[in-house]
């Protein structure tokens, strides 16, 4: 098995109490096409995982404008990976402007074609509790009032949509490449407003790293909080601008019940925690972003020195990575089968990717209590096993539950 650069580590990152995992969902942008940039990001997991069919990507091609969907500086739609094991899409939905993509670039401000993915938990039914939606944008580049006004028309688009197409309560992140360079922006003043442009009070974003709207931020210069810069420009690998964000809901960030909430502590830039000067490299050999942070045990884990290493030429930004928890009702277990050889049986049932059960047992149906075989089961894949060496008891009685 290779090394999977950036996207292993990424999960293989520890955040505090929160355990490292693998990547549920990658929002990419500045791509050229599916099978050019995304299918080989998906086969790439897929092979380092060892798991067929682990991670998937949405079908759907984004354009540009010119209404083009293949553009080889690579520059060009936004597009979506996600992990087929614990995520299913819903949908996938082209958030255009007015008009539809001939209006497209100066006549709207959206240059590249918004999308707007609809998410829930594998393995259960959707519903309006575990349903989260993800924008996925790369706002116009460049500095000027033109400039930042296009950004502004593809940020009214945007929270136009969500108050339209989206329940009152949808949880929502806002995420992509927003080319802002301050936090008094039109555009980042948009997307964290209490009410959509079209007057509907819903869908209000916070920035994580801005979470009291802080009007008076410049990100385009030397800033104390180095922590938050993104851009490794093309021009070398230094380290300035604060490019990509991941906004989100009110609900999102404070973690209301019934929904997709964020992990306090867990939003941060990969790769950079604030030591490296402002254009400075990660690679420095100083660097210690990522020192005690990443898994070291199992039978092939990358380093923190490859990884800073890799930062600098996986892509010309940073990724800016959170977890994020969501409830689910697991349903109860399905037995498969189960077999009996030389003084032990196993149990196979189909399960939940990260649902948790418990195997118990009892030596009679008289007994009150149930004794639990082992530790709780964490479920890795949709099918799963336990085996029980059953010693001298004459007859056990066993259940298999969700705790």
């Amino acid at each position: 098995m290779q090394q999977g650069g950036v996207l292993e580590g990424i999960g293989e990152e520890i955040l505090g109490n929160d355990p490292a995992q693998p990547l549920d969902i990658l929002a990419l942008e500045e791509t050229t096409t599916n099978p050019i940039t995304v299918v080989p990001i998906v086969s790439g997991l897929n092979s380092f995982y060892g798991v067929a069919g682990m991670y998937s990507n949405s079908t759907y091609q984004a354009t540009q404008f010119g209404g083009s969907s293949n553009n080889g500086s690579g520059n060009g739609p936004n597009a979506m990976v996600y992990n087929a094991e614990t995520l299913q899409l819903l949908a996938s939905v082209p958030v255009d402007p007015p008009g539809g993509i001939g209006n497209l670039g100066s006549a709207s401000g959206e240059y590249r074609e918004v999308m707007r993915y609809e998410f829930a938990p594998a393995g259960v039914a959707p519903t309006a509790t575990n349903e989260f939606y993800v924008y996925v944008s790369h706002y116009k580049a460049s500095t000027g009032n033109g400039n930042e006004n296009y950004r502004n028309g593809e940020a009214k688009i945007i929270r136009n949509d969500e108050a339209t197409y989206l329940p009152a309560n949808a949880c929502v992140l806002y995420v992509g490449d927003y080319n802002v360079d301050n936090s008094g922006e039109p555009m980042y003043q948009t997307i964290l407003s209490n009410t959509a442009p079209n007057g509907i009070h819903q869908g209000q974003g916070i920035d994580p790293l801005n979470p009291t709207n802080n009007p008076n931020i410049n990100w385009s210069t030397t800033t104390t909080d180095t922590n938050i810069l993104v851009l490794l420009t093309e021009y070398g690998d230094e380290l300035e601008y604060r490019d990509d964000l991941q906004v989100m809901t009110t609900n999102v960030y404070s973690g209301a019940a019934d929904g997709l909430a964020l992990v306090p502590g867990t939003y941060h830039v990969f790769g950079n925690n604030g030591t490296t000067a402002y254009k400075g490299t990660v690679n420095s050999g100083s660097n210690p972003a990522l020192n005690n942070r990443l898994v070291t045990n199992g039978p092939v884990f990358i380093s923190a020195a490859q990884l800073y290493l890799d930062l600098t030429t996986a892509s010309d930004h940073l990724p800016v990575v959170a977890d994020y928890t969501i409830p689910i009702t697991v349903p109860a277990p399905v037995l498969q089968s189960v077999t009996g050889m030389g003084g032990t049986v196993t149990f196979t049932w189909s399960a939940v990717v990260s649902a948790v059960y418990q195997l118990q047992y009892r030596t009679n149906l008289v007994q009150d209590n149930w004794s639990n075989w082992g530790s709780a089961i964490t479920a890795t894949n949709t099918v799963m096993s336990a085996t029980d060496s059953i010693g001298p008891d004459p007859q056990r009685f066993y259940r298999l539950l969700v705790p």
